[in-house]
């Protein structure tokens, strides 16, 4: 576990190969094309398997949106991880593995099972399968066993991506995110005073051009913004497009089979790469020295800051063009009147001629959608969650200990000392009022605050009350304390005036919580736990 919260769950390389087969079956197996039979023999020649279980797995695949996860094997009887083997017999596998196998003589792996074995009988031990040596072999990183057997030049090639021309033929073939600071100074919504410059986080469709999602913070960079970004990329924009009172179309929606990103850290994380394999989403990095990767996002960012810097208090692209023109003096909009603005500016590109394309954006993807096959039906909601951070916790019997506050829902209530394993827990830290766990069965149900006098509040907004509960030497339960300072906080707030640029700012980032960045998602307000309400849906995610 590392300081990010980011789990260790992984989908298997096996799985993953076996979705990738099966998920076009999926597509005609739902929408009931004759094509099915024909593709059902080459998937069980492909995979090794009987009919029976290519049925199976299609089921599955289209019972669970697609989800990699859902051909995992389900075997009953001991946790998955559970090693039936002792630590003995552990430390051989590990010794001759790094001894004989990890090494440019390059033994093949018969030979070191066969030594493995005979090691073990020596010792009188009971000598593990080839079985049981390939899963620890698996276990370990692809890209270090090339380059400990073949040598670093050779996994660096092996192990690279593929550099090309970045074309696409198809909507949502190939789609490229990035982030970028936004060429304008914003002022607070309460005393229009300035508080600094926001990011923006875009993603564009390679094949059409078109605009597919956005974001807009206060905040830097981080897997929040690429999950809220791709979120409202995968999803319709009727919703957004009613709220922006916007007539034009915006048809981009459906998870991409590819996305084309920069190294940076939020795209690195554990997290982001364990989802995208999860949604059969392929990943892939741009590689060092290679501008061009990345040319139609970076050129969509250069336009749409061309349109930013017609708007006032922009700050221009350097100090040059932006001379003696006083930006923040000249600052006027807020951060929810700014993300309307863009929202507005993302569906004039869509809708305007692409001088590469000869058309609008919109037109070439009603042309090529045509060929695109239908996505498999998944839910938005656990699509969304699935992209979150995450920490591993235990089920107590107070609920689940996160952030040292505690969360319950009743349907906690049956996993309470249900074997010393930890679920995975996943949270919004724009709002830590809930939580989702996740169960046995893949499934996610959320929890809620067990003490409801606490507000919600961002994360960094916690960690900043408790800081100064510390400070001050308060003491007692943390939920106590933090309910307290909270309300001290957003009092002297209201209360204050002519504040500080990075207060503003601060109160501007708390401001979201109710709804500031309309224009992208919305904020559940606190409810009572587990209201009982058997007319709420239930389904990847499942609201008790």
């Amino acid at each position: 576990m590392n300081d990010d919260g980011e789990d260790s769950v992984a989908v298997g390389a096996e799985e993953a190969r076996r979705a990738a087969v099966l998920r076009p079956l999926v597509q005609a197996y739902l929408n009931g094309t004759g094509s099915l039979e024909r593709g059902i023999n080459d998937a069980v020649w492909e995979l090794g398997v009987s009919r029976a279980t290519v049925w199976r797995w299609i089921k599955r695949l289209a019972e669970e949106g697609g989800r990699t996860s859902a051909l995992a094997p389900r075997k009953r009887g001991r946790p998955t991880g559970t090693m039936l083997i002792s630590s003995k017999v552990e430390a051989v596998i590990e010794e001759h593995l790094r001894r004989y196998f990890l090494r440019r003589e390059r033994s093949s792996l018969s030979r070191v099972v066969t030594e493995i074995r005979s090691a073990c009988w020596q010792e009188g031990l009971q000598p593990p399968t080839r079985r049981t040596v390939q899963r620890r072999l698996d276990a370990m990183d692809a890209r270090a066993i090339a380059k400990a057997r073949e040598g670093a030049k050779a996994a660096r090639q092996k192990f690279a991506p593929v550099v090309g021309d970045n074309k696409a033929n198809r909507p949502l073939e190939v789609v490229q995110i990035d982030h970028t600071p936004a060429d304008i100074i914003l002022v607070d919504s309460f005393e229009r005073q300035p508080i600094g410059r926001p990011w923006v986080t875009l993603a564009i469709d390679v094949a059409t051009r078109m605009v597919t999602g956005y974001y807009t913070s206060l905040e830097a960079p981080s897997r929040l913004s690429v999950a809220l970004c791709l979120t409202q990329a995968v999803a319709p924009k009727a919703e957004l497009l009613a709220e922006l009172v916007c007539n034009v179309p915006w048809p981009a929606q459906g998870k991409p089979h590819s996305i084309h990103v920069d190294n940076g850290r939020d795209f690195r994380s554990h997290a982001f790469r364990s989802a995208c394999a999860e949604w059969g989403i392929d990943l892939v990095y741009r590689p060092p020295g290679s501008p061009h990767f990345g040319g139609h996002i970076e050129r969509l960012i250069g336009t749409m800051m061309g349109a930013v810097h017609l708007l006032p208090g922009t700050t221009q692209s350097s100090v040059v063009a932006k001379g003696d023109y006083d930006a923040e003096g000249m600052a006027a909009m807020t951060l929810g009147e700014f993300d309307r603005w863009f929202a507005l500016e993302i569906c004039r590109y869509n809708n305007s001629i692409h001088s590469s394309l000869g058309c609008t954006p919109v037109a070439k993807w009603e042309v090529l959608s045509e060929e695109m096959m239908g996505d498999i039906p998944f839910e938005m909601e656990a699509f969304r969650v699935s992209f979150l951070p995450s920490e591993l916790r235990k089920v107590r019997r107070d609920g689940i200990h996160l952030f040292q506050i505690r969360y319950w829902s009743d349907a906690l209530a049956g996993h309470i000392g249900r074997g010393d394993g930890k679920v995975v827990v996943r949270y919004d830290p724009r709002d830590i009022s809930m939580i989702w766990v996740e169960l046995d069965d893949g499934r996610y149900v959320e929890a809620r605050y067990r003490n409801l006098e606490i507000p919600p509040v961002p994360l960094w907004e916690y960690r900043e009350a408790m800081r100064k509960a510390r400070a001050l030497g308060k003491s007692g339960s943390n939920e106590l304390v933090l309910a307290e300072l909270i309300r001290q906080q957003r009092q002297i707030e209201f209360e204050s005036r002519g504040l500080t640029k990075a207060e503003r700012r601060s109160r501007e980032r708390k401001g979201t919580l109710e709804g500031t960045n309309s224009a992208v998602s919305k904020t559940e307000r606190l409810r009572p736990i587990d209201t009982g309400d058997t007319s709420r849906p239930l389904f990847k995610v499942e609201r008790w």
